[in-house]
């Protein structure tokens, strides 16, 4: 998970520039990366979604929020891939030439034309390494986040336990970078299941197939997109230098089976060590070639379900699971989903951890909520911890706003399904029983920005049954309306209407 960076490619005395187009779709850089990292997006589903009663709360929660934290905040950094060089070219549009990617690897400029050279904030995976010797937040208490998340109306919380560049935020007896041999072998992972368990929220824990710093030596720190779409492509080590030697198939093959026991360690630490766990948030396949006999010998699904028969298990890993995952604001479902799914999305613009970045307005995220619930598809929104561990005062801001509207606004989001084939809604809605809810959403031109609505709105809702109450969640005002044949018409005066929504309660008669 990354951000998206305009590119400048300079090579010798010749300057081009590649500016991102700004129609492509986040998806497709999302579709890049996913594949560096062994996700399977076809979402083949060989798995059908778990049926143990421990897990039946995923599909109607509604609400959850992610927590992307590691030593990259030391230096306000998105988490692992600013390490990786050559992002520049893979997530361009217009790409440079077979000849400029020739000069920027014969001069070891693989951050040619990166953003990160205006910013200075360009990083080899040593030096990345390194932010784990500063990285001590001691006034940290994950109570705080958990707290919020409740606050605001959500029902699960899903933390980075690891991510890509490795370093795991418990002390893992496996491997040698986390906090067993840093911090004092203080563990975060537990910290933040006590803090669920004290707020009755789902634990959700967030584990990286991938580890570059286990696989530092046997894989290439130039991104997959470069290789892909070049010819005479090396492979960089850790210095972001060109390696001029290669593993034997033996020393491959080794390394195989001990990537299947790390994992397959610290997974089973997970999952043992903490008590009851809700999900586990799988993010990509193990460091194994596909077909290597090393991969059966890592952690199975079986081995997960014997550990925690009632986990909810995203399909990341294994390229099956029990929910389908969308990723990022382009990937806001347009259809109701027929099975469990979620949309995981950033409430910074760009980035998943830390960096100053510009926070998305609480109308924007609502209107993601909505159009998410609307769908049948969870909604998990990530906040990046400062390197001290704690949220922004910006990001408490948008938490307390959310937690204002979830407090009259939460009976449409949690607990609810999308509608039925039989009735019809013009703006996105949900049912519960006998409640249908109908979202009167403010237009949302600018994702950092919020207007109050100056507009009356005329929603419709068409059913077939007979409508009993109407009312808007949270306020006294009545709301006229017109029924006709099935079809009702409701009118939202402007000078009720809020600034990041309403929710029209329409209650239908008993059968």
């Amino acid at each position: 998970m990354n951000s998206v960076y305009a590119l400048i490619v300079c090579c010798g005395i010749t300057c081009n520039l590649f500016a991102q187009n700004p129609t492509q779709k986040e998806a497709d850089r999302i579709k890049i990366e996913h594949a560096q990292i062994g996700i399977d997006d076809s979402q083949v589903q060989l798995y059908k979604h778990t049926a143990n009663p421990g897990a039946q709360w995923f599909p109607q929660a509604g609400f959850g929020m992610f927590i992307h934290w590691s030593i990259s905040s030391v230096k306000e950094l998105d988490l692992s891939w600013p390490m990786m060089a050559g992002t520049q070219i893979g997530w361009s549009v217009k790409k440079p030439s077979q000849d400029s990617i020739n000069k920027f690897i014969a001069n070891d400029d693989f951050f040619a034309g990166h953003r990160c050279k205006v910013n200075n904030t360009c990083i080899t995976p040593n030096q990345y390494w390194e932010l784990a010797k500063d990285f001590n937040p001691k006034s940290c208490n994950p109570e705080t986040w958990v707290k919020l998340a409740k606050e605001a109306g959500m029902e699960y919380v899903v933390f980075t336990t690891r991510h890509h560049d490795g370093f795991a935020m418990w002390p893992s007896k496996y491997g040698n970078f986390n906090t067993k041999n840093y911090l004092g072998g203080r563990d975060f992972v537990k910290e933040f299941v006590t803090a669920c368990r004290k707020y009755g929220m789902k634990i959700g824990l967030y584990y990286s197939g991938p580890d570059w710093h286990f696989n530092k030596d046997y894989q290439s720190f130039l991104y997959y997109g470069v290789g892909r779409d070049y010819v005479n492509i090396p492979s960089i080590d850790a210095d972001h230098h060109v390696r001029n030697t290669a593993k034997t198939e033996a020393e491959k093959q080794k390394h195989y089976e001990d990537v299947a026991a790390y994992l397959k360690g610290q997974v089973e630490e997970l999952l043992t060590n903490y008590g009851k766990i809700d999900m586990i948030w799988f993010d990509g396949g193990p460091d194994i070639p596909k077909g290597n006999i090393a991969r059966e010998h890592t952690i199975t699904m079986e081995r997960i379900h014997q550990l925690q028969p009632g986990i909810v298990v995203s399909p990341r890993f294994f390229g099956y699971g029990d929910y389908k995952t969308l990723e990022g604001d382009k990937s806001l479902p347009t259809t109701k989903q027929n099975d469990w799914a979620e949309l995981c999305a950033t409430i910074a613009d760009p980035g998943w951890g830390y960096t100053r970045a510009l926070l998305k307005s609480t109308a924007y995220v609502l209107n993601q909520l909505a159009v998410c619930r609307s769908n049948n598809t969870n909604f998990l929104l990530n906040f990046g911890p400062t390197k001290e561990g704690a949220f922004s005062d910006e990001m408490i801001s948008r938490l307390k706003e959310i937690a204002v509207w979830m407090k009259s606004n939460k009976p449409a989001i949690s607990g609810s399904n999308a509608l039925s084939d039989d009735e019809l809604a013009s703006v996105p809605a949900t049912a519960s029983g006998e409640h249908r809810y109908l979202f009167a959403m403010p237009s949302v031109t600018n994702k950092f920005k919020t207007v109050l609505p100056s507009e009356s709105l005329t929603i419709t809702f068409k059913t077939g049954r007979t409508v009993k109450h109407i009312r808007i969640l949270g306020k006294e005002e009545e709301l006229k309306y017109v029924i006709n044949n099935g079809s009702v018409n409701i009118e939202i005066p402007s000078h009720i209407r809020s600034v990041n929504g309403d929710v029209i309660d329409i209650e239908l008669n008993k059968l």
